[in-house]
């Protein structure tokens, strides 16, 4: 009840607020209905550390001091509702290539839209046989409210890990604060296809300023490409309770 109140005061005053940062093109793991804008480019580094919290402890600074997988990226605007992408993560050394395009943008009149995304990753780490993967998304995004957005990525794959043929579903949530500040999650359900998948979370405090997003990070996966998400099998494995530090870092060119 205390948690329902507080959340009601929060919405009434923050309706009065600016909330107008946009979205960028990637929320935590998964894509927005969101592009860069015409003639634009956004760089993007992501940067997940290796090791849980609970194993590093305070003398590993809960994680801090360990090794971390690290992306960098880069999308840019054709026009007002197209982009072309490319993403290289550390992990497997590879490397993700993908377009995508919004087919209906949110509207006041609309409060729904769609957009689709397709790509390849290729995985070339050394003494990894290189494999590349194809993939298509569609990302199906609903406005309830000026403050929040909720979205469905189903995702189908031509390669994961351990599967051959994938298909999955992402779901993502946003809450827009005062001062440029936005709340969001994301869950990707145990996938049935594979062998002791698990639900791997993620949750974010992102804070926007001109030309600039910063996101604070906690989740239980390392996935960042979309091979490794959609068959819930990153090698290794994970466990719900797991959580591990990161951020996610944007510029874009010009703002």
């Amino acid at each position: 009840m205390r948690w329902g109140i507080a959340l009601l005061v929060l919405s009434r005053w923050a309706a009065g607020q600016d909330l107008g940062h946009p979205l960028d093109s990637r929320l935590l793991n998964l894509p927005t209905l969101a592009t860069v804008g015409p003639s634009t480019l956004e760089v993007i580094f992501t940067h997940r550390f290796t090791q849980t919290a609970a194993k590093g402890g305070g003398e590993e600074l809960f994680g801090l001091d360990s090794p971390a997988d690290v992306g960098i990226g880069v999308a840019l605007g054709l026009g007002s509702f197209a982009q072309l992408e490319v993403y290289r993560s550390s992990f497997w050394k590879e490397v993700e290539l993908a377009g995508k395009l919004v087919i209906l943008p949110l509207r006041q009149e609309r409060p729904w839209g769609l957009a689709l995304r397709v790509g390849g990753d290729y995985r070339g780490a050394f003494r990894l046989n290189p494999r590349w993967s194809g993939f298509a998304q569609a990302v199906l995004a609903f406005r309830p409210h000026r403050q929040w957005e909720l979205a469905l990525v189903p995702t189908f794959v031509t390669d994961t890990p351990t599967l051959r043929r994938a298909a999955h579903v992402g779901f993502a949530w946003m809450y827009h604060l005062p001062r440029r500040f936005r709340v969001e999650g994301e869950l990707i359900p145990p996938n049935p296809q594979a062998q002791d998948s698990k639900l791997a979370w993620a949750l974010g405090l992102t804070k926007g300023v001109s030309g600039h997003s910063f996101t604070l990070y906690l989740g239980n996966s390392r996935a960042t490409t979309t091979d490794l998400w959609v068959g819930s099998d990153f090698p290794g494995r994970y466990q719900v309770e797991d959580v591990r530090v990161g951020f996610n870092l944007v510029r874009r060119f010009p703002e």
